[in-house]
């Protein structure tokens, strides 16, 4: 898995949902019916500022065409959204399954806030997601949060929630992995990163 350089960074970011349920849509004119099925996760397209080709833009390069092979991994963009001081909320008990997850060891009364995104990781894996609906810590730092999409992978106890700074993983995704050079020696990239899982 592959870094991607945390500076200089995106200058802007385009997320949407690779979304694997689907619509049955009766010829007889009688309801539709949503069919969600587990699997559904995230992409982001990432459009970057000009590089300086010496001390940027071939680095950036290199780790996008060996993140196409290998994955990548790269913060997901907070905006204007403070996270705060979460502590260190890790997964309460094994087993878990769904839209719920029960976590502990966080900091006593935290709020989470809905479409907060965050990553879960999981043997050393990140799987982005977004809280569904707010809640708050307890006075021990338990809470139970809702996500937006279903559990992709069981996740065992104490495995890490990353809060202040949550991570996207996957590959280097699209036809062709290209870039620009111009006389002024900058490198201009863009670059989609799929969710493998």
């Amino acid at each position: 898995m592959i870094d991607l350089p945390e500076y200089p960074s995106p200058n802007g970011a385009t997320p949407r949902v690779l979304d694997f349920g689907g619509f049955l849509e009766p010829a007889s004119g009688a309801q539709v019916q949503r069919i969600n099925r587990m699997g559904s996760r995230y992409a982001v397209a990432f459009t970057m500022p000009p590089l300086p080709n010496q001390k940027h833009g071939r680095i950036w390069v290199n780790r996008l065409v060996r993140g196409q092979q290998e994955g990548a991994r790269i913060e997901y963009p907070l905006l204007d959204f403070y996270p705060g001081t979460p502590g260190n909320f890790v997964v309460d008990g094994a087993g878990q399954a769904g839209k719920s997850l029960h976590i502990r060891g966080g900091t006593p009364y935290y709020a989470f806030y809905e479409g907060q995104p965050f990553s879960l990781e999981i043997d050393g894996q990140h799987y982005l997601d977004f809280i569904a609906a707010g809640t708050i810590a307890d006075t021990s730092g338990d809470a139970t949060i809702t996500l937006t999409q279903m559990l992709r992978a069981e996740p065992a106890d104490g495995d890490p929630l990353h809060i202040s700074k949550p991570m996207i993983e996957g590959f280097i995704m699209g036809d062709q992995l290209s870039w620009s050079i111009s006389l002024e020696r900058l490198i201009g990239i863009s670059f989609e990163i799929h969710e493998a899982a």
